[in-house]
């Protein structure tokens, strides 16, 4: 043990891995050595296997089941720093199971939820860890401190998106205050203030916004995520100059390119459309990250110029794989999709997207008002009795047509195997013949694929999982050509 650990010092993880990152293999006596075998989980947490990882941790779960929840939520963290969010959520649920008032994995499950759009559910974690704090005895609080400053100030965020202002509000308070030691800062000053100042912003209340704002650009005057917010701030205020300049500056600062979405938006609500599309074309180039968000924009954008087929089906082609479940994203998509359907006399189509919506969060009081007084509507025969606007398009100016340009770089790849009952499959492309997952919701055209089919896709990463994945899958001319029974068994394994 003191060799690992004098490896680990010296940060030689490889070396650890290959003289000990077997033990799991044939009848080595290490593999029933709790203390090694959780030295070899953490080496190959920090190379990143994925596998390793998760077999390692469970065998330390085995070897010394009362500690298995912090063994699981060892694993939900490994998941967690990859950014694979509902892959560390599961572990964190797994860990939960045994120990409920898990402080810090009750935050680090608050935090998954929030990065994957689900602001209800991240609220209610991040209060059961406020919750399990307040109940900690006062040496475990003091350890804990620094946890719980973080667990408030997100559990403030989190209200916030869901609407509840005041709540959110106090819990900056009660963050703020727990954070009261000057050469302890866990959170920085004017973050806490630009988040005062977004809940007045969610509250429509310009001034107040602007204050907090002002105050926390004068802290800190390269933040860009501050910048944009007081642009919103001022365009909500009604100063349209000021707004567009403070949107300008972020987008200048660094990490300001996901402030291109915001003045996207800015210029679609002021009617500056041909600004708005090369803005949303820039968006795409710089923040690919932000794609979901840029499209809802362009679609937006394709409504506004009289283009109802054409948002129409840039919103659907979000909805299989693009957005998270159950999250705010996709009440966003799913509503906007009915808002269409339903000016153009789409009733039954526009009440089912409306209930999809509320799928996504059926917590959400307003839309379920929504959605019953649709129903009601239509049931009156008040809906129904307007006649019928067919989906027809008008044709784009010359200085906007770009935005139906756009396509991202296509890819040829060979269809390994496709499960037509469970709709997906995988595609096998490029020297290294990588494999990458399709959902059938992503094919263009009706051409039935089969395994060997050749097909051309874009490379996109999953909003859930964020994981490759292939979308806008288009059979290509060509015979189909021969897989390998190994690479199929493969596939068919994930």
């Amino acid at each position: 043990m003191r060799e690992i650990h004098e490896l680990r010092e010296r940060g030689e993880i490889q070396q650890i891995i290959a003289r000990y990152g077997a033990i799991d293999q044939g009848d080595d006596p290490g593999w029933h050595d709790p203390e090694l075998v959780l030295e070899i989980a953490k080496a190959h947490s920090l190379a990143g296997n994925d596998a390793k990882v998760e077999r390692y941790f469970l065998r330390c779960t085995e070897l010394n089941p009362r500690r298995a929840a912090l063994f699981h939520c060892q694993i939900g963290w490994f998941f967690q720093r990859k950014k694979k969010w509902a892959r560390a959520l599961a572990w964190y649920d797994r860990a939960l199971e045994t120990f409920p008032t898990y402080h810090i994995c009750l935050f680090r499950k608050g935090y998954c939820l929030e990065r994957l759009h689900r602001p209800r559910a991240a609220a209610a974690a991040l209060r059961a860890a406020a919750e399990s704090f307040e109940a900690a005895a006062a040496a475990q609080k003091e350890r804990s401190r620094g946890i719980q400053v973080q667990v408030l100030f997100h559990l403030a965020r989190n209200l916030r998106e869901i609407g509840d202002t005041d709540a959110a509000r106090n819990a900056l308070d009660q963050s703020a205050a727990l954070d009261a030691r000057p050469f302890e800062v866990v959170v920085k000053p004017e973050h806490r203030l630009a988040s005062y100042g977004e809940t007045y912003l969610r509250d429509g209340k310009s001034a107040e916004a602007i204050r907090f704002l002002e105050e926390a650009c004068g802290l800190e005057p390269r933040s860009a995520v501050i910048w944009e917010r007081l642009g919103v701030a001022r365009q909500l205020a009604g100063q349209m100059g000021e707004a567009e300049a403070a949107l300008k500056r972020a987008i200048d600062l660094p990490k300001g390119a996901v402030a291109l979405i915001t003045l996207g938006r800015f210029y679609i609500a002021s009617q500056r459309y041909p600004e708005a599309a090369a803005t949303l074309l820039a968006a795409l180039e710089r923040h690919p990250q932000g794609e979901v968000q840029i499209r809802i924009e362009q679609a937006e954008l394709q409504r506004r110029l009289g283009r109802p087929a054409a948002a129409l089906r840039e919103l659907e082609g979000l909805i299989g794989g693009r957005v998270p479940p159950l999250s705010r994203l996709g009440v966003t998509v799913e509503s906007r999709i009915a808002d269409i359907l339903l000016e153009h006399g789409e009733v039954e189509r526009g009440i089912a997207h409306l209930r999809a919506a509320l799928d996504h969060d059926p917590g959400d009081e307003e839309l379920a008002r929504r959605l019953a007084e649709t129903v009601a509507s239509r049931d009156s025969g008040e809906l129904r009795a307007k006649p019928p606007c067919p989906l027809v398009d008008r044709e784009l100016p010359d200085e906007i047509a770009a935005i139906d340009r756009v396509e991202p770089p296509r890819l040829r790849g060979v269809v390994n195997n496709f499960f037509a009952d469970r709709g997906f499959g995988f595609i096998t492309y490029g020297e290294a013949n990588s494999s990458v997952f399709f959902h059938v919701s992503q094919l263009e055209g009706a051409e039935k694929l089969q395994p060997g089919s050749i097909v051309s896709f874009v490379l996109a990463a999953s909003s859930r999982k964020g994981k490759p994945q292939a979308e806008r899958v288009r059979s290509e001319l060509g015979d189909p050509l021969r897989v390998s029974p190994a690479t199929r068994r493969a596939d068919s394994a994930r």
